[in-house]
């Protein structure tokens, strides 16, 4: 976990192209008007550590942008149940973790959101930080 890195790496997915269809940047996923990629997973790092690296990032990004919103998912997973049609990547994003923040990158037309995804106990347990240029739902 390298916060210089990881910041370098936001960056970059700010200014990039997205892909013109689901693929992406070699490190995650993307698709038109999005990338997702995994900071950590944590088969290196546990979901404490994960969590720990999550708020320094959390800091660094509102120094930026200024403070996020702040989100649970449970709203949009209850959207999808009743039928409603959620935009990718925003249900991707909600099927993979509980709490969600989000901040518009300023100047750059695209949203930046972090979370924690460790919601499937079978799955190993990651940070994932998500560009997008679609609004939240």
């Amino acid at each position: 976990m390298d916060i210089a890195e990881d910041l370098a790496l936001t960056e970059r997915l700010c200014a990039r192209a997205f892909p013109a269809q689901r693929g992406g940047p070699d490190a995650g996923a993307g698709g038109p008007g999005w990338f997702m990629v995994e900071l950590s997973a944590g088969s290196r790092h546990g979901p404490e550590d994960l969590y720990a690296y999550e708020a320094a990032l959390v800091q660094r990004f509102e120094e930026r942008w200024g403070e996020g919103s702040r989100w649970g998912s449970a709203t949009l997973l209850e959207r999808a149940a009743r039928g409603e049609e959620l935009p990718e990547p925003w249900a991707l994003f909600a099927s993979r973790a509980d709490d969600l923040r989000t901040w518009e990158a300023a100047g750059t037309g695209r949203w930046v959101s972090l979370a924690v995804a460790d919601r499937d106990p079978e799955a190993v347990p990651a940070l994932l930080l998500m560009v997008t240029d679609i609004d939240p739902p």
